[in-house]
């Protein structure tokens, strides 16, 4: 009720349904499908760790230059979550936040056009529901009259023709209610309609009758006591009013004996007596009851007004939908121009072209200090549709491969990307496996939860998805791991006889599968990351070039993250040290490697070759001293050392 909070019922008495639409059956087609754990892995909602917006995609398009509607927020998040897969649709918002780039004085005035529009749709809900406060009503009707402005601000941009055709249909309905709402209504009504406060005068005469009563009070009383003084000669009699016993008249204990007959006694204080007239009785009655009629005489009209603009809640929210659009198409626009962004160009075609790309992420948290890369898979120059990334820990490869999946997202929605070229071909879903997570609640290991994702992958892929995977089969033996790991490559990137694989970025430190190149041409490519050796010391340069990667340097990452130095040394002798054998290596990667000699400490050692003793040492235990000639154990000891040496 009103005396609760200003809760008001609807007309009848209780809540209506009118401000929600016909239910409508949602379908994948049309939108660009990105599932639970992909939207974790790639952070677009929230950070892994933290579970905050700051460092996610979300949380790009926040604070300076993000929306400035809590509707165009939700949006905002909304289409990063499900973004589209048609392209008309896409290319059509990339022509809007183009104008917007272009035309900084229109983008200027459309930003300045919404930055006082309130949440319309949730207030639309609450006037339905009949639990529309004051000031919900106020910021309603000071939004609705923001229409105007917001025509004018997209009125010569054709691009902005849907937009624009939606805001005037709205015009006839939704100006006069603005304008009725901001006649009615005070600029800064209170919280509840408990004393009103909320409707102007001059509104309603009734109104205005009760309240004049009220406001005359004052001076009735202050001419009412200088009457009680002249007539009954007591300069010290005082007229009050108490909320708990109303209104009185005031003597002191020592006139109290002088009261005249009609003052009646109503309340007896330590040092004065407090009395009542019929007179003021009379008074008290009618002013009481004025403020109580001023009172449920403005709750009748809220009411009534709420009805008013109840009866046109689906006109509020298609208002309250069109104008998130244009916030969010407006804050894809400030971020392009604040960052440099660049519009993609959306093809037909399973390619993904990009020149100079950046993390968005990354980008804001590092400005110039971020190192962009290209992104080549199913172009002229690059037709492999799988990219095999190896090279160092901490050198960039998650990063890069996190990056092409965001730019991709980022298109889809409408947004333009951080690069200085991009091509994309329209993609229906977004793969990743990225990351050690568990669910030990529900039984499953951190490899059996990396298998089921990957199983999940391999089973609903198509040629038009892209796919993100991050060390496939490091959570198990390294036998095993690496078989998994082929076998998934191999499948990705074969796909079908005639038919080509996923776009896929296959971020790996087995070594081993850098060999598919040659044997899968066309179809996957091998890329590394560079870096620096200087030294006993290496820079990693987070460039991603051509070519494949033989070492990890692994133990150089454990000393950066502050492993003992004694244990460094010591992996460091054992690396330097260590004699290789490839016997029990699968038949494919045995035939590779046995064309390179493997020369101690030269490179990383293969992931399943196995220790073997020198052949001098079986040598050495084979000879007789005992039986040998001097002569005979100096030939036999010449050998032994040309054995070793060879």
């Amino acid at each position: 009720s009103a005396d609760d909070g200003g809760m008001i019922p609807g007309r009848t008495g209780g809540a209506t349904l009118s401000h929600l639409s016909a239910p409508v059956r949602e379908t994948p087609e049309g939108y660009l499908a990105i599932d639970a754990a992909t939207l974790r892995a790639l952070e677009i909602e929230r950070t892994v760790r933290g579970g905050t917006t700051d460092g996610s995609l979300v949380g790009v398009f926040s604070g300076a230059g993000g929306a400035r509607t809590s509707m165009g927020k939700r949006l905002l998040r909304e289409w990063l979550c499900r973004p589209l897969s048609n392209r008309e649709e896409i290319e059509a918002r990339h022509a809007c936040v183009a104008t917007l780039q272009g035309d900084v004085r229109s983008a200027e005035s459309l930003n300045a056009a919404l930055r006082n529009v309130q949440d319309v749709a949730r207030i639309a809900g609450r006037l339905g529901l009949g639990r529309a406060t004051p000031r919900d009503l106020v910021a309603l009707g000071g939004s609705l009259s923001k229409l105007e402005l917001i025509i004018e601000s997209i009125d010569n941009a054709p691009a902005f023709g849907a937009h624009r055709e939606s805001l005037e249909s709205l015009r006839a309905m939704l100006t006069p209610m603005a304008a009725e709402i901001e006649r009615v209504c005070l600029e800064s009504p209170p919280a509840h309609l408990r004393e009103g406060g909320v409707i102007r005068d001059g509104v309603d005469a009734e109104l205005d009758e009760a309240r004049g009563l009220r406001r005359d009070a004052g001076e009735w009383l202050a001419k009412y006591q200088q009457e009680l003084i002249e007539r009954h000669e007591l300069p010290a009699i005082k007229v009050g009013f108490n909320r708990v016993f109303g209104y009185y008249i005031e003597l002191s204990r020592a006139q109290s004996a002088k009261a005249p007959p009609e003052f009646t006694r109503k309340q007896t204080l330590k040092n004065a007596e407090r009395y009542i007239t019929p007179e003021l009785k009379e008074f008290e009655e009618k002013v009481t009851t004025a403020e109580a009629r001023a009172i449920e005489r403005e709750l009748a009209l809220f009411r009534d007004l709420c009805a008013k603009a109840g009866r046109l809640a689906p006109a509020i929210a298609q208002f309250g939908r069109t104008v998130a659009e244009l916030d969010c198409l407006g804050c894809f626009a400030q971020q392009a121009n604040r960052r440099g962004w660049t519009r993609p160009t959306m093809v037909d075609e399973a390619t993904l072209d990009i020149e100079q790309g950046r993390h968005p992420v990354l980008e804001s948290l590092l400005h110039e200090q971020f190192v962009p890369n290209d992104i080549r898979l199913g172009t002229t120059e690059s037709p492999a549709s799988l990219a095999l990334i190896t090279g160092p820990n901490m050198a960039g490869k998650s990063t890069y491969i996190r990056q092409a999946a965001l730019l991709v997202i980022l298109a889809h929605a409408g947004s333009f990307v951080p690069a200085t070229r991009a091509e994309i071909g329209v993609t229906d879903r977004v793969f990743s496996r990225v990351g050690a997570d568990d669910a030990l609640h529900a039984g499953q290991s951190t490899f059996m939860v990396e298998m089921t994702e990957t199983a999940n992958i391999l089973h609903n892929a198509t040629a038009r998805s892209l796919i993100i995977l991050d060390e496939i089969g490091r959570g198990t033996s390294t036998l095993d791991g690496l078989s998994l790991a082929w076998a998934i490559a191999e499948s990705l990137a074969k796909f079908g006889k005639e038919t080509r694989g996923p776009r896929t970025l296959f971020a790996t430190h087995y070594h081993e599968l850098t060999t598919l190149e040659e044997e899968l041409p066309g179809r996957l490519t091998n890329l590394n990351v560079s870096v620096k050796e200087w030294g006993d010391e290496i820079v990693f340069l987070h460039r991603i070039v051509p070519g494949r990667a033989d070492r990890s340097y692994g133990i150089h990452v454990a000393q950066l993250a502050g492993l003992p130095r004694a244990v460094v040394k010591r992996a460091e002798e054992l690396l330097e040290t260590l004699a290789v054998s490839h016997e029990g290596m699968p038949r494919e990667i045995s035939r590779q490697n046995s064309k390179k000699a493997v020369a101690p400490g030269a490179s990383q050692p293969g992931l399943f070759e196995t220790f073997k003793e020198h052949p001098a040492l079986g040598t050495l235990r084979s000879l007789d001293l005992e039986r040998m000639t001097p002569m005979e154990a100096f030939d036999a000891l010449r050998a032994l050392k040309k054995d070793a040496e060879s």
